[in-house]
């Protein structure tokens, strides 16, 4: 089995989670951020070099409008000058995956400049956030620049917004949902794929470590029979 270098998550559940509780679904949004840190320090020490995060579709815009306005609050709050001192303590480079379209200005700045101050620190792993992404999306303005740029003739995924990123290796969708819901199409040829019944906000170190040791139990050909 190849070395397990990326792992994504599809996050899934948050509201879920809220409803058997009798809680609101913002409530879960707001318990399910928590966990990410402990998360990414697993991978740390289990030497992943990078973790990616879906934390917010476009097609998201189409909830309700009290939720989303809940959301991009929610992750413009945790985007706070301590987190970068945080960052760096850890050696976590942070990269933001996404368009710009629609987003508050104010939030596409603090992304940036993260990911920009970020990028500096001595890294033990990379953490892309997928925050207002499309896979499809993505694959058409690709297909878009690529037509525009014939002289340089490069091949069509060089101008992927992933394209620095390494192939994910294990897509982890929590919940029990069994669907890709437009992520990362390109990258996921050839990934290998858990649908694991908790809710995110129960998702944690010990269930991580499972996964990763039922990857590590697989048989990944890559096409060959």
């Amino acid at each position: 089995m190849n070395k397990l270098k990326h792992i994504a998550f599809i996050m899934d559940g948050n509201g879920r989670w809220a409803k058997v509780r009798n809680k609101s679904r913002t409530y879960g949004h707001s318990q399910g951020i928590k966990n990410l840190l402990e998360i990414v320090q697993c991978c740390i020490e289990k030497e992943i070099e990078q973790v990616s995060f879906f934390a917010f579709s476009m097609e998201n815009w189409k909830r309700g409008k009290e939720e989303v306005n809940f959301l991009l609050n929610l992750l413009l709050k945790n985007l706070n000058g301590k987190l970068l001192n945080k960052m760096e303590d850890l050696g976590i480079v942070g990269k933001w995956i996404g368009f710009e379209n629609n987003l508050p200005r104010t939030l596409v700045t603090t992304l940036k400049k993260i990911e920009s101050q970020s990028s500096k620190f001595e890294k033990k792993i990379q953490v892309n956030l997928f925050f207002n992404y499309s896979g499809t999306l993505e694959i058409l303005e690709a297909l878009k620049d690529a037509q525009l740029d014939k002289e340089k003739m490069k091949p069509v995924e060089e101008y992927l917004i992933t394209h620095s990123l390494l192939p994910i290796d294990l897509l982890i969708r929590t919940s029990g949902e069994q669907r890709l819901s437009n992520f990362c199409l390109f990258n996921l040829a050839y990934s290998e794929i858990i649908f694991e019944p908790k809710y995110w906000p129960d998702y944690n170190r010990e269930t991580l470590l499972d996964n990763i040791e039922q990857y590590y139990q697989r048989d990944r050909r890559f096409g060959k029979a």
